[in-house]
């Protein structure tokens, strides 16, 4: 056991977003310490910060070590980053096609091929996708686990496909466009729980009806999905065990005096099924 008078701080560094999602994320990691001897401590940048490298690396001057979830945040700032704090304890919380730093991060594409795998198993065989931003690598492995699985079935096949950015009016603007398709009977993954909510509000609003016009799925299981009426199948995320395997990591590094290389831990993730999704008798 590590004394307590050798207590590390450990800087979960963020930017300030509004939202559920973050609120989530915060609060787990604060669940997460209070079984752990280390200090979470809530560090957040401006979304507008030409300096954000060098910021993070004056931190790591005054903490045990960082946890980052930086979305914008490219392999070349890592590799600054990496460059300019030395052997340090620094991970990412988001997944990258080419880490260059420890990464903790729930499996993306495993959740994007189970929710294809579902609306399979709900007879459905025409797929619609609502992606997330384009340079995020989550947005990318969920996409790629989603069509993967319709790929490896010859009777399956994505019929419709907009390219959004996690956000609700994402969602509305994907409906506008898929309205005058004229698709029925088919099966969507929002990308997220935020599209899924615009697109569904606007459909609604448009007179279908759900599940009877189309089968919807989100992903990271935010509250309002069971509020929302059809409530929403969503991908479940588990903040906590997020916190408490990043905080472990650090405590290792720390303990190890090892390095940070670009090792990746997978957090599971769960499928949620709520009505959305569940095609009627």
């Amino acid at each position: 056991m590590r004394n307590e008078n050798h207590q590390l701080s450990i800087a979960l560094v963020m930017r300030l977003f509004e939202g559920e999602f973050y609120a989530s994320l915060m609060n787990g990691f604060y669940e997460a310490s209070e079984s752990s001897t280390s200090e979470i401590i809530f560090s957040y940048v401006a979304k507008q910060n030409d300096n954000l490298v060098e910021d993070i690396i004056k931190l790591s001057k005054k903490y045990s070590g960082i946890c980052l979830f930086l979305p914008s945040m490219t392999n070349n700032d890592y590799l600054k980053i990496k460059e300019g704090v030395g052997q340090y304890p620094i991970l990412s919380l988001l997944p990258s096609k080419n880490p260059k730093i420890d990464t903790v991060c729930f499996d993306s594409y495993r959740g994007g091929y189970m929710l294809a795998k579902h609306f399979e198993e709900q007879g459905y065989k025409k797929f619609g996708y609502i992606s997330g931003p384009a340079k995020r690598a989550d947005a990318f492995y969920r996409k790629n686990g989603f069509l993967n699985h319709i790929h490896e079935n010859d009777d399956l096949e994505l019929v419709w496909s907009f390219e959004g950015d996690f956000t609700s009016s994402a969602g509305k603007a994907a409906f506008a466009e898929f309205k005058n398709t004229g698709l029925k009977d088919i099966a969507i993954f929002g990308g997220n729980d935020y599209s899924s909510f615009g697109f569904m509000k606007a459909a609604i609003e448009n007179g279908y009806k759900i599940p009877d016009d189309f089968i919807i799925a989100g992903y990271d299981n935010l509250s309002f999905c069971d509020t929302f009426t059809p409530e929403l199948t969503s991908i479940s995320t588990d903040f906590h065990e997020l916190g408490k395997k990043s905080i472990r990591t650090i405590e290792n590094m720390v303990a190890d005096n090892s390095d940070s290389y670009g090792n990746i831990s997978m957090i599971p993730v769960k499928i949620k099924i709520r009505t959305s999704s569940q095609r009627r008798k």
